[in-house]
């Protein structure tokens, strides 16, 4: 095994051989929880800013993809030092967006999202912000892909988006006394209706 090997060639060096136990950490860590996607191999050529890290370092490779590593990072230890907080340790890593892409268009693995759009548009009125983003989160989290238009602008404007994005449903939450009201309008028919929010979720997941 090349951990052994190093093991004896770094006899003499006291930081060596603590760069050995590390290593040996990480292996016998993958070992005993393997992950089915990831292959972990020792590369002995791999450097990245020697002026940087002080553990080890890392880069990550997908099989068969004619580009070179999608991410890399690695343990340094006391880098906030260099702003005044001293002896914190941390790792990093980072991915190459445009590399993840290269993969993923060559590879065929981008998921065809030609029959899916926004369902619903919480209309941005200006009040209650708390309220519209609670329940565009609980909406979506019940599987109806919902957008909340991020600006407070003319109503005019925020239909127009609904239209121009073919979206069939815009809502509208409106409160008297700490209670809200919510009315739901069909971009096809023009139908508005006031339901609770359970049945706006029901009429919307489709």
């Amino acid at each position: 095994m090349i951990i052994n090997s190093l093991r004896g060639v770094l006899k003499g060096s006291d930081i060596g051989l603590k760069g050995v136990e590390e290593l040996e950490f990480i292996f016998n860590y993958f070992k005993s929880n393997p992950l089915d996607f990831v292959s972990i191999q020792l590369d002995m050529t791999l450097a990245r800013g020697l002026n940087y890290y002080t553990g080890a370092i890392f880069e990550v490779i997908v099989d068969q993809a004619k580009v070179g590593s999608v991410s890399g990072g690695g343990r340094y230890d006391d880098l906030t030092g260099v702003f005044g907080l001293k002896d914190v340790s941390g790792i990093g890593i980072s991915f190459g967006a445009d590399r993840i892409y290269d993969v993923m268009l060559d590879q065929d693995v981008f998921p065809d999202f030609s029959n899916v759009s926004t369902q619903l548009l919480v209309i941005n009125n200006g009040e209650n912000v708390n309220e519209l983003l609670r329940l565009s989160n609980l909406i979506r989290n019940k599987g109806v892909i919902t957008e909340l238009y991020p600006d407070n602008v003319k109503l005019k404007k925020q239909m127009k988006y609904a239209n121009g994005n073919k979206i069939p449903y815009v809502l509208f939450v409106t409160a008297e006394n700490s209670i809200f009201s919510y009315e739901l309008k069909n971009m096809i028919s023009g139908e508005q209706i006031i339901l609770d929010v359970d049945s706006i979720i029901e009429k919307l997941n489709f």
